[in-house]
């Protein structure tokens, strides 16, 4: 059996925020746990960053998935960021297709990126994700959107 905390979820919400913690669960205090199945009576609450990034590129994928390959800038040179797949669609991303391609990437990468597309750094994104990794990779990201309000060397590495 797990602890739970009754009537003060917000409050407990905020103190495992202030942990540094994945999340918490919320659920109905009738309700019952069935082991590889989703309901509605239990609820994950996850705390998500967000950051904005210079939009590098993007890796065509299968099934009509884009990934956009992510920099930010340190020290006044661009760096290599990793990857958002999730959330890569529309608007935005037409936007982003329509940018002037270069040759080579604005940026040192990485193995992984042989078939990217490299276009012009002209565009700002923002992206959530749960943590970094201990090696700087984004967990989980999700690509939220295009930001008009920033300027590129406003992306700096956090």
């Amino acid at each position: 059996m797990s602890r739970w905390i009754e009537g003060q979820g917000i409050a407990f919400y905020e103190l495992a925020k202030a942990q540094n913690l994945e999340g918490i669960v919320a659920k109905r205090k009738d309700s019952r746990y069935y082991c590889d199945k989703r309901t509605k009576d239990w609820i994950k609450c996850k705390f998500l960053k967000d950051s904005d990034y210079v939009v590098c590129g993007y890796i065509p994928k299968e099934n009509h998935m884009t990934s956009l390959v992510l920099g930010q800038y340190r020290g006044g040179q661009l760096v290599y960021k990793g990857h958002v797949t999730l959330g890569v669609v529309g608007e935005a991303f037409q936007k982003i297709r329509s940018i002037p391609n270069l040759q080579e990437p604005p940026m040192d990468v990485p193995e992984g990126n042989e078939h990217a597309i490299w276009v012009q750094p002209k565009l700002v994104c923002t992206v959530k994700y749960m943590m970094k990794t201990e090696s700087g990779s984004l967990r989980q990201p999700v690509f939220k959107g295009l930001r008009e309000d920033k300027l590129l060397k406003e992306c700096e590495e956090d």
